[in-house]
């Protein structure tokens, strides 16, 4: 079978069963070039628009993939060393401590670049069941306030205020996902001397020619920005509430999370795909082929990986913002050993895989979606056909 049919045969059957209505898109790059894409189903159900690859989507997490890249591109370029401490770029860290039985006990090392890399720097998103989270839950609820009352906390504002809540853990000690991705785009910032996005622009985006990805969504594309459902079939709805501070922004926003803010579309981030896939996309290269071999490799310790535990994660180890597959059995996905990538919370996904120089990128939707089955199933309908 065709790889288009066969990938359209799997999303038609995801909409049909799982989602009502609800849309999908996916694209297959190889060699540098696009293999395949696909799309079924609505980005706004009522009106009967259609969902396609350039269909722009909250990408959340799937956001944290490109914060990587720009950490190592400031690795390539010697402005950045991974063992260098967190407090030396945001020096409100420089006191971090953790609660234990009610006490506070400072961290026995400096948290580093590379405990941000690798989410073991305890730096927490909201709702984390460890004693302490309380004051980064009010900082997340201070970050969506401010842009509700018109002055928004700032990426690097946010970043400082972060130093002063406890962090979960003693640094390094566990892998615990939280907030680091967002704490490295400040990071980018003091390094760069520029904005976050503009930063993100200039060597990653444009380079690509990754023209609809950004933090926000200029208003000329408003018309081409799905809608954000929550819910499957006739329990359908479209989301009524916001999660991690990220609203549907029309202009630059001052908060630029890197953990999820990013807004892209599945053939701009296939573009993505494929040069950290390819080693290059239309002779770009933004990283060298031993940095992308070096993001491929799982960068946990056995300590660490005993809290890396999540069902999504199955076969896989962690490291530089991204999963890096061991077990394809354990993982249920048809790909080379090394292979890697993230999901978003919306039900964005994307899997690089340098050994077959191929990339699949699958956008949907729908809150709380992760690694959907939709996305195994697309990943393993694209490698059947190589």
């Amino acid at each position: 079978m065709d790889i288009n049919e066969r990938l359209k045969t799997v999303l038609d059957r995801f909409v049909s069963v799982e989602s009502g209505e609800a849309g999908a898109a996916a694209v297959v790059m190889k060699d540098g070039s696009e293999l395949a894409r696909c799309s079924c189903g609505f980005s706004d159900v009522e009106k009967g628009v259609p969902f396609t690859e350039n269909t722009i989507c909250r990408a959340f997490s799937c956001s944290k993939v490109a914060t990587g890249v720009a950490v190592m591109q400031l690795l390539e370029r010697g402005d950045i060393e991974l063992d260098n401490r967190l407090e030396w770029y945001i020096p409100e860290f420089s006191g971090a401590r953790y609660i234990r039985g009610g006490k506070e006990i400072p961290i026995s090392r400096p948290i580093t670049i590379r405990d941000l890399l690798d989410m073991t720097s305890g730096i927490a998103y909201p709702g984390s069941p460890r004693e302490g989270i309380e004051a980064m839950n009010d900082l997340w609820g201070e970050a969506e306030n401010s842009y509700r009352e018109g002055k928004q906390i700032t990426t690097l504002e946010f970043a400082k205020k972060a130093g002063g809540c406890p962090v979960m853990f003693d640094a390094g000690a566990e892998w615990e996902y939280g907030a680091s991705a967002d704490i490295l785009g400040a990071v980018i910032e003091v390094v760069s001397g520029k904005h976050f996005g503009d930063h993100m622009r200039e060597n990653i985006f444009e380079p690509l020619g990754m023209n609809d990805t950004a933090f926000y969504v200029p208003k000329d594309k408003l018309d081409r920005l799905g809608l954000f459902y929550d819910g499957f079939g006739s329990d359908r709805k479209i989301l009524e509430w916001v999660n991690l501070a990220i609203f549907d922004y029309t202009e630059d926003p001052a908060f630029q999370s890197g953990g999820a803010g990013l807004f892209t579309t599945a053939a701009d981030y296939a573009k993505l795909g494929a040069a950290l896939s390819n080693g290059e996309y239309n002779g770009v290269k933004i990283l060298g082929r031993k940095t992308i071999d070096f993001m491929r490799k799982n960068a946990l310790t056995p300590e660490q990986r005993k809290t890396f535990n999540w069902d999504s994660c199955r076969g896989f180890g962690y490291g530089n913002l991204c999963r890096t597959l061991e077990d394809g059995n354990a993982a249920s996905l048809i790909a080379s050993r090394g292979a890697f990538g993230w999901d978003g919370w919306s039900g964005t996904y994307i899997l690089n895989d340098p050994d077959e120089r191929m990339s699949v990128v699958m956008f949907i939707q729908r809150a709380g979606a992760g690694t959907s089955s939709l996305a195994k199933a697309v990943v393993n309908a694209a490698y059947s056909c190589i």
